[in-house]
């Protein structure tokens, strides 16, 4: 133990002798995770709070049809409806030229006697139903039909994203079945008064009747409501923990290159204990970071009138995620410090391959909107394992036992990057060079 202990007071002294380099290192990634919270919160908020996507509206209808998708495109609180631009009333073509140039994202246009065809469908309708009850038998208007409709066109910049695009039809083709629902209750109307003149239609629009609740099943009685603030905090203390492959790889060439590393295997100290020593001072460093970005999350981002992170009330199962997540990271850092033969190749070899993880592990797109394939390797990366670990933690209010799975995987790439790298220095001794 004395010789663990020593190697620990050695890698400590080192630590503690670059005190600006150990700064940064609790420093850089609270500014990350705050900086990117406000990125991405204030983006996603002024989608949804304030009306700030751009939309042409050139409406040749001027009817019922118009009207509609317009007053349904403000009240939903994302869209920014423009009828007119540079002083200038939109056309067909104007609204065809700005989408082109990029000035605007979406273009809607309503053609001429669109709402005139969908009133003459819905009459026809109305009417063999109507018939159909007066008339049961021989029927003269079930042979009519309207073969006509209507065709909105949608102008999009070819730059815009496609699950944007889907979400923005999907809209549009609510607004339409609703007004075209909406036609047929006043159609009904209008022909039960002329059957009936004592009948007095209700002085009421068609309302919606299904509504959707957003529940969010914690394992408890509460409501967890999920925020941006709890999907970040974890994903970027993550990737800055992964991050210490450049520091610590970097320690560890140095201490080749300058020799010092020959003259601690002449002590009589096993590689074992010099890299439990190096896991054992990185491991509080790790740790230290995670706590630091969490109080970021807590306090900090609360300034800006983002939501605090809250992380439930099992600590102990935050702890032990900490610890394996350091762990899994520390064993990497160690691998990739004990092969790389110069500071370039651990640099790039070890930020290439912590945004690789990062990107397959669903840290910067969830996982659940990749393709099939990509959803199993996400499985196999360190920080998808990590990211789901603190997501249960956080949000489904998980025991330990629940995250148990994320915390023996995260050990099982420990203890594998830890051999492959005992494995190769017993190979590749400098004592042998």
């Amino acid at each position: 133990m004395f010789k663990f202990f020593s190697a620990c007071r050695k890698e400590s002294l080192i630590l503690l002798r670059d005190m600006a380099g150990l700064i940064l290192l609790f420093v850089m990634p609270m500014i990350m995770v705050v900086i990117l919270a406000l990125v991405q919160e204030k983006g996603w908020s002024s989608i949804t709070k304030d009306p700030s996507i751009p939309v042409l509206l050139v409406d040749e209808d001027q009817d019922t049809l118009g009207a509609k998708i317009e007053q349904g495109l403000k009240n939903s609180n994302i869209f920014k409806i423009y009828t007119s631009v540079d002083g200038k009333k939109l056309t067909r073509d104007l609204a065809r030229e700005k989408i082109a140039r990029g000035e605007y994202n979406v273009g809607v246009i309503i053609p001429k006697g669109a709402t005139q065809i969908i009133r003459h469908k819905v009459q026809i309708m109305v009417t063999q139903i109507v018939s159909g009850i007066m008339m049961p038998v021989d029927n003269p208007f079930l042979d009519l039909q309207s073969n006509d409709s209507v065709n909105i066109s949608v102008y999009f910049d070819p730059g815009i994203k496609g699950t944007f695009k889907y979400a923005f039809m999907a809209t549009m083709k609510e607004y339409s079945m609703f007004i075209e629902s909406s036609m047929i209750f006043g159609s009904f109307n209008s022909e039960l008064k002329k059957m009936f003149p004592q009948y007095r239609p209700p002085k009421m629009d068609y309302k919606e009747t299904v509504y959707f609740s957003e529940i969010f099943p914690a394992g408890k009685d509460e409501k967890a409501l999920p925020s941006t603030t709890q999907h970040n905090v974890p994903a970027w203390a993550l990737f800055a923990m992964f991050f210490i492959v450049i520091p610590m790889s970097g320690s560890m060439i140095k201490e080749r290159e300058e020799g010092s590393l020959i003259r601690i295997y002449t002590m009589p100290v096993s590689y074992f204990t010099i890299f439990m020593a190096k896991v054992a001072v990185y491991t509080v460093v790790c740790v230290i970071q995670f706590i630091l970005m969490m109080l970021a999350g807590r306090f900090v981002l609360p300034l800006a009138n983002i939501a605090p992170l809250t992380i439930g009330s099992n600590y102990a199962g935050i702890l032990l995620m900490m610890i394996a997540s350091s762990l899994a990271a520390l064993g990497f850092a160690i691998a990739v410090g004990t092969i790389a033969r110069t500071h370039q190749q651990a640099a790039s070899f070890g930020v290439v391959s912590v945004v690789v993880f990062t990107a397959l592990g669903g840290l910067w797109v969830p996982v659940y909107f990749m393709p099939e394939v990509m959803r199993t390797i996400a499985t196999f990366s360190p920080l998808n394992w990590g990211h789901v670990g603190f997501i249960d933690l956080f949000l489904r209010q998980a025991t330990i036992i629940d995250v148990l799975p994320q915390i023996l995987k995260l050990l099982g790439f420990f203890i594998v990057t830890i051999s492959i790298a005992l494995f190769y220095r017993r190979v590749n001794s400098p004592l042998n060079s």
